[in-house]
Formats: structure tokens, sequence, C-alpha cells
């Protein structure tokens, strides 16, 4: 749990929250930044997994902020999510990769989020370099990601083992779940020459990049393979 204050401070302040704004909040734990957000947007959705935690916040915020929404639910597997503006996580760093792809699924105008320092660092992974995963290839086309600021281990409670980054995300393409799940596809066979994939779906690509492994291809170029695996997969059908 993130306990200190000054960074919750940081935090909400990087958002740049406006009164007219909605913000969407994945992961209310104990409710101290779910309470800072509340001073400043016109409303507040918070999703939270825990029934314990859910109950807890319930009790001591919902008096407090009438503009506030408790949510006892999986955020990223809601069929149908609200309307919002801004998007605020500070979730388990395992669930870091869903909350990137359900963004990339979305429309909002920013988002701020704390993850693992590594994860992070693939998230700016460039094509051909050892980090760079089917998530590097995601959110380079979906956003334009910032790194605002590092989180020292001891602002958590009890302290991680590893470091952490408060990240500023803007989207510039989106992209469909079909998509999503082709570009996945692509890289379970990441050393593969991406000509010898296409081909295994019965598709043809430009020979300017087919040449390359499928982790040596830029976004734009996977996001194209991963459009024409969903076409094929429609006229096959």
């Amino acid at each position: 749990m993130l306990v200190d204050r000054r960074i919750l401070a940081k935090i909400t302040s990087a958002a740049y929250i406006g009164k007219d704004e909605i913000v969407l909040e994945a992961g209310t734990g104990q409710g101290i930044l779910t309470a800072e957000l509340c001073k400043y947007a016109k409303q507040v959705i918070s999703y939270e997994i825990d029934i314990k935690l859910y109950r807890k916040v319930q009790e001591q915020l919902l008096s407090q902020f009438k503009n506030l929404e408790l949510v006892n639910a999986d955020l990223f597997k809601t069929k149908d999510p609200h309307f919002f503006d801004v998007f605020i996580s500070n979730l388990p760093y395992s669930r870091s990769r869903d909350a990137i792809e359900w963004l990339s699924t979305q429309e909002f105008d920013r988002a701020i989020l704390m993850v693992q320092e590594e994860f992070a660092d693939k998230l700016a992974a460039r094509p051909g370099s050892k980090n760079y995963r089917a998530i590097s290839a995601l959110a380079a086309h979906c956003f334009a990601i910032e790194k605002l600021f590092k989180v020292r281990r001891e602002s958590f409670e009890p302290q991680p083992k590893v470091e952490s980054s408060i990240i500023r995300i803007i989207p510039i393409n989106a992209i469909t779940r079909e998509g999503i799940r082709n570009i996945n596809l692509l890289f379970s066979r990441r050393n593969k020459k991406a000509s010898s994939v296409a081909a295994e779906r019965g598709i043809i690509i430009d020979a300017n990049y087919g040449s390359k492994k499928i982790d040596e291809l830029e976004p734009r170029h996977l996001v194209r393979i991963a459009e024409l695996i969903s076409l094929s997969n429609v006229r096959s059908i």
C-alpha cells in the first residue's frame, strides 16, 4: 500500500484533474488516494476487488464524499465500463499489463499509473532490444508515455523489493481486443521471420519488413500484420 502522502499529492498534481472531470480509479486499496481524488474531481469511480478493503473504504469515505462511487469488481473484466476522463492506477504490479491492454481499447484523455521500474522500461523498449515485448509494441502504438518520477520503497507499507515509477499516458491510437490477441500471438513466435509467421496464416506482407524477425518489427508493422490476421479470420468464417 502506498502510504506516503507527499507521493499521493504528486500523483494528484500530475493528473491535472479538472472540476468537471470524471476520474476512474483501479485499485481503491485503503482509500487514501481515493479521498484526495474526490477533492478535485466532479466524480470518482473506484474499483476494488478485495471485499474487505471495499467494505472498509465504504464505511470511511462514502459519507464524506458525495461524488464517490465504489465498485467491488475487477475493472478489467467489466463489459460496460463507465465514461471517464482520467484514469488513475495504484494496482498490484502483477496487473500492470492488464491495465495497459485494457486502456488501449478505451477512450479517455489521460492516465497516471504507478508501475514497477522494470515494467516502465519494457513499455519504452525499442524493436530489437532484449526488453522489447508485445506490451512494448502495443504501448508505443497506442500511447505517448512519459516517465514522471520514481517512488522510494519507503513510501510503501510493507516496503517492496522493487523500484517503482509514476508514468503519464496520453492515448494516440486505439486497438481492438482481437488486435491485442494477435500481437501477443505474433510475439509467441518472436524469433521467427515475419514473412514465415504471416505465411502460416495465409497472409502476404510487405517484403521491406517481412525479412525481419517479429521482435525486430516496428509497432506499426506489427499492428498491420495483426489487422491482416483479423481480416483473414473473418474471410475464413
